[in-house]
């Protein structure tokens, strides 16, 4: 029951990069309307950071605070909220990025990227499998 905890656990922690993507693919939500489905699997992650002043920060500081660095969490679910914060971190800095220079024909490649981190984590959490990202994992090791 423990080890189907810590799985769970970790696939939802993934929902929070998917969410910080979804800003991205507007125009691939607007000609391919299945993908709102995922709409539905980051709307828990959206109501904590609308609902509260500073919702989306106190949320990363509950995380990395409260998972991340606790060594009484299981090394498992620790390395997953690293990663997924990592990711949500990339993501803000793209954003940024796109702020400054006008790329929003590559927006939608962006969040088919983060769409296929997604699919990749969740797969290998399932599995119970820590999924290893390129560039995100090695310094998700140095993190934990």
């Amino acid at each position: 029951m423990d080890q189907i905890f810590q799985r769970l656990s970790s696939v939802i922690l993934y929902t929070l990069p998917l969410k910080a993507s979804i800003p991205f693919g507007y125009y691939l939500f607007y000609k391919y309307s299945f993908l709102k489905v995922l709409l539905f699997l980051t709307l828990p992650v959206a109501i904590i950071e609308k609902s509260l002043p500073f919702g989306d920060l106190l949320l990363f500081l509950i995380l990395f605070a409260g998972l991340v660095r606790n060594p009484q969490v299981p090394n498992f679910i620790r390395y997953n909220a690293c990663q997924a914060l990592l990711l949500d971190i990339a993501l803000i800095i793209i954003s940024y990025l796109f702020k400054i220079l006008p790329l929003v024909e590559l927006g939608s490649v962006v969040f088919i990227f983060i769409l296929c981190i997604f699919i990749y984590s969740i797969t290998q959490c399932i599995c119970g499998v820590e999924p290893e990202i390129p560039f995100i994992s090695k310094s998700v090791r140095m993190q934990i």
